[in-house]
Parts: structure tokens; C-alpha cells; sequence
């Protein structure tokens, strides 16, 4: 199970069957967008690509802009 954080306050456990599962398998899940977030695991900023393992927690932060 990926614990997913989002820091509007909102908190999601996702579960998956099998391996292999990669950032944008959970945001997918939760329909969210990579784009409106940035995905923090371990203290290091992640990419859609990298692997998520049972137990990891992600913290996505929202991506802002303006002028």
C-alpha cells in the first residue's frame, strides 16, 4: 500500500496487485495529473517514471504559477 499525501490536507491510501508500479500508476489511480503536481518520495523530488514500492509515501505538492 502507497500512502499519498497531498498538502491541501488530503491524505489517500492506494493499494495495487503486482509490481512494477510507477509514479503515474498512483496519480492515475487518483486521477491526478503530474502536471498540477510535484511528487515528493523520500525527500527527493520523483518523476512519473520512477518506482513506487509497498509502504512508500508521497507527498505532492501543487504546481503554481502566475505572474
Amino acid at each position: 500500500m502507497v500512502r499519498v499525501r497531498i498538502i491541501d490536507g488530503r491524505e489517500f491510501q492506494v493499494k495495487f496487485e503486482g509490481c512494477d508500479v510507477r509514479v503515474k500508476d498512483v496519480l492515475k489511480k487518483l486521477k491526478l495529473s503530474s502536471e498540477e503536481y510535484v511528487v515528493v518520495k523520500s525527500g527527493n523530488v520523483v518523476t512519473e517514471e520512477d518506482g513506487v514500492s509497498d509502504g512508500d509515501e508521497l507527498i505532492l505538492y501543487p504546481v503554481v504559477s502566475g505572474g
